[in-house]
């Protein structure tokens, strides 16, 4: 029982391996690394031009914020009002300080996002290149694989294949036939043998009728002219008182 298991085990562990070695298998996981990859890189990219669009939404915000608040300090000066128009100059100062460092971060930002955005085409570029490559080393592979079928074939059919086959298979119907023409041969001669067996009976008859004086033929005319001739005779007698009868008459 443990034997089988450990059989079962190895022969699994053999095809997993045997599949992580095939060459069309490595070559579509590694194109779907790949296409994985692009997609996290397209992610990211879109995700920096997000970022890139909020940078300039807050810094129009805050630069138009800077010029509402610079508007309402030349409103205070003009009322006379120092005090409101110094707190109207401190909020346009917060927000001219926003803006140049919302400014400094959008130069990031837009850098980073040129930057990913080449690399997204260098990747995209990559991928399409390795799905060209994929798709040409899987059809040489293929073919490979036929090649070396054809030659595994070949070299069976050659060593010990068909043609022996058909060699011994031809001895055999070769030696049917022989036999099937000795048992022909011997049939026709035991029927041989039998009329040979009854033509020597007739001779034997024969020259024991040439010993006793006749021939066979001989006495079969015999035997067949003796009835003719006594039928002749016996017309013979039976028209004689006709024509006796006849001559009377007249």
């Amino acid at each position: 029982m443990f034997s089988r298991l450990l059989t079962l085990v190895k022969a699994f562990f053999n095809s997993i391996m045997g599949k992580m070695e095939d060459p069309a298998m490595m070559l579509e996981q590694t194109y779907e690394d790949l296409q994985s990859n692009l997609i996290q890189v397209r992610q990211a990219v879109a995700q920096a031009i997000a970022t890139e669009k909020q940078l300039e939404q807050q810094l129009k915000k805050n630069q138009e914020q800077a010029t509402t608040w610079q508007n309402r300090a030349a409103l205070a000066v003009q009322q006379k009002n120092d005090d409101l128009a110094r707190q109207a100059l401190q909020r346009k100062q917060q927000y001219a300080q926003a803006v140049i460092d919302l400014e400094q971060q959008l130069k990031s930002q837009r850098e980073l996002t040129t930057n990913l955005r080449s690399k997204l085409q260098d990747l995209e570029n990559e991928v399409q290149k390795a799905y060209t490559k994929k798709q040409v080393l899987i059809a040489r592979d293929k073919a490979a694989q036929a090649t070396v079928k054809a030659g595994e074939i070949l070299s069976k059919t050659t060593a010990s294949g068909a043609m022996s086959v058909m060699e011994k298979m031809e001895a055999k119907v070769s030696e049917r036939e022989a036999k099937a023409a000795a048992l022909s041969d011997m049939a026709s001669d035991n029927l041989e043998t039998k009329f040979k067996s009854y033509e020597g009976s007739m001779d034997i008859e024969a020259e024991l009728a040439a010993l006793k004086g006749e021939t066979p033929s001989t006495k079969l005319i015999v035997e067949e002219k003796e009835p003719m001739l006594i039928e002749v005779q016996d017309a013979e007698t039976i028209e004689a008182p006709k024509a006796k009868q006849a001559e009377a008459e007249d």
